[in-house]
């Protein structure tokens, strides 16, 4: 009998030792499917941007169109909000509109090709997505805002903020996707701060350098951020466990009786 106690507490471990492989395959093989399935629209956005680079704005019009149409049909290799979704949705539709009216500057349309390929970047690469990278930008940026407010250049302080509002609104969608919602309502709080501030007659200086502070610190902790996947990988984890309790338990059950056939053939 407790051989047979110990057989089935060696074949208990490991059947929770297995679970761990069977659920990685498994998660792997559905991740895989995704993104090979949404691997088109992420070679469409990447064209876009090249192409409009390169000034082929024929062929990026192809894209952008190509890209608006499949997009709605796709299935998101990552789970976000419906604002998010919405945004980036409408970024692609600014740039279809936009790229197709032909009237739009080179500058405009390299806006909007940059705005729509780190929006997907954004879904398909979450550990190291594109719009991280203008982290320095906004960090030159916010200290030509800081300086204008301390200078109190009411003048400086508006071609500073235009040109780093153009940058965030660039990125925003991408943002949108990874940061959490009160992260992204903060952030849009100081922005329509600073939006009023530099459309009013008279600047409060006092507000723009507190809400710049606050705005500076929003923006740091979003590109350098804590352990931003904490949620998922909690969730991730309980799925684990559920999985790992569930073949214990059918491990269990299926040793446990077969034990007890083994203890009552011999009994008998």
């Amino acid at each position: 009998m407790r051989k047979n106690i110990k057989i089935l507490l060696l074949l208990l471990v490991t059947g929770l030792a297995l679970s761990w492989p069977m659920y990685t395959i498994l998660s792997s093989m559905e991740k895989s499917d995704e993104q090979q399935q949404f691997s088109r629209v992420d070679k469409l956005a990447e064209e876009l941007l090249v192409l409009t680079k390169k000034g082929d704005m024929e062929q990026a019009r192809i894209k952008i169109q190509n890209l608006a149409d499949i997009f709605p049909s796709q299935t998101l290799p990552v789970s976000i909000k419906i604002e998010s979704l919405n945004a980036v949705t409408q970024s692609i539709l600014a740039a279809r509109n936009v790229f197709s009216a032909g009237k739009a500057d080179d500058d405009k349309l390299l806006w909007h090709a940059t705005q729509v390929r780190v929006a997907i970047d954004a879904l398909t690469h979450p550990n190291q997505a594109m719009w991280r990278n203008y982290y320095t930008s906004f960090t030159s940026q916010m200290q030509n805002l800081m300086s204008a407010s301390v200078e109190r250049d009411a003048e400086e302080l508006r071609d500073q903020f235009a040109e780093n509002y153009r940058l965030f609104l660039a990125i925003k969608p991408a943002m949108s996707v990874q940061l959490s919602e009160p992260e992204m309502e903060k952030i849009n709080a100081s922005y329509d701060a600073l939006v009023k501030q530099v459309r009013n007659e008279t600047v409060d200086w006092q507000v723009v350098r507190e809400t710049l502070r606050d705005l500076n610190a929003s923006i740091s902790a979003a590109f350098l951020g804590d352990d931003r996947h904490a949620i998922s990988d909690w969730l991730d984890t309980r799925s684990l466990v559920m999985l790992s309790t569930s073949i214990g338990t059918l491990v269990s059950i299926t040793l446990a009786y077969v034990a007890w056939r083994k203890y009552y053939a011999a009994s008998v």
